[in-house]
């Protein structure tokens, strides 16, 4: 096969980068990602720059000249399948099992691989509420007071982030309607210790990723990418902690007993 266009192995490697970091893998992946398939398709000293918002990628084709692309990274999930499928493309790349045409078909296809169902999505979210609210000493009470209110958060913050509704803002409505969920249910008498339960299904909400990455790419180097994820891990708690606490205000200010 002849050598392929260096314009489109740019647009290539910098897809794959946007990809990885749109799944939630740490700026490193996205960097070593886009060197690879620009070294591995013809390219020579490829460098690549990547924020959690953004790729730069620039590098040397056969014909001397110098190529250079900027890539916005909008909206990050967490879907560790594909970054998974873009490691072992990556991997064929290198290893000379993969082309170019191969490599452009894999990265579309791995870019419209459908997400998990809607009700394994829904079970995980209740088992890890429920499971959440055990680990912090609730009873099973609490814990299956958490598990549906966990299924429905995951269900509600789903349906606002695709409509374009902030994080801030998805999670403060989440933090507010766990608080209130599970408020509601120790009223009726359903969980001994609602507190707990509250604490269970919050923790869906919790930036556990982000935070891991901003620590992994700050001890890394990567000070403008650590600095960056931080922040977003700090606003997503303080939109939790602004919505659980409104919620806890308005219940003790209607009267309806002890938060």
């Amino acid at each position: 096969m002849a050598d392929p266009d260096p314009e489109d192995v740019l647009l290539l490697a910098s897809d794959a980068a946007r990809l990885v970091l749109r799944c939630g893998a740490e700026t490193y992946r996205a960097e070593e990602t886009a060197r690879a398939f620009c070294s591995s398709l013809g390219g020579a000293e490829a460098e690549c720059y990547a924020t959690p918002t953004g790729v730069v990628l620039s590098f040397f084709g056969p014909d001397g000249r110098s190529r250079s692309i900027v890539r916005r990274v909008r909206g990050r999930t967490m879907n560790l399948e594909r970054i998974a499928r873009i490691h072992s493309l990556t991997r064929d790349l290198y290893a000379g099992r993969a082309d170019f045409r191969q490599a452009s078909e894999g990265i579309d296809s791995i870019e419209r691989l459908p997400g998990y169902p809607g009700a394994v999505t829904l079970a995980g979210a209740a088992a890890a509420a429920g499971f959440f609210t055990l680990l912090y000493g609730g009873s099973w009470s609490d814990a299956l007071v958490a598990a549906p209110v966990g299924a429905i958060l995951s269900r509600m913050t789903r349906t606002l982030s695709r409509q374009g509704i902030s994080d801030f803002f998805t999670n403060i409505a989440g933090g507010a309607f766990a608080v209130l969920a599970c408020l509601a249910a120790g009223l009726a008498g359903f969980a001994a210790s609602p507190d707990r339960a509250v604490i269970g299904s919050i923790m869906l909400l919790v930036p556990g990723v982000a935070i891991t990455n901003a620590i992994r790419d700050t001890i890394a180097g990567d000070l403008v990418a650590g600095v960056a994820r931080g922040a977003d891990a700090f606003i997503s708690a303080a939109g939790i902690s602004i919505g659980a606490g409104a919620a806890f205000g308005l219940w003790r200010l209607a009267g309806l007993g002890a938060a």
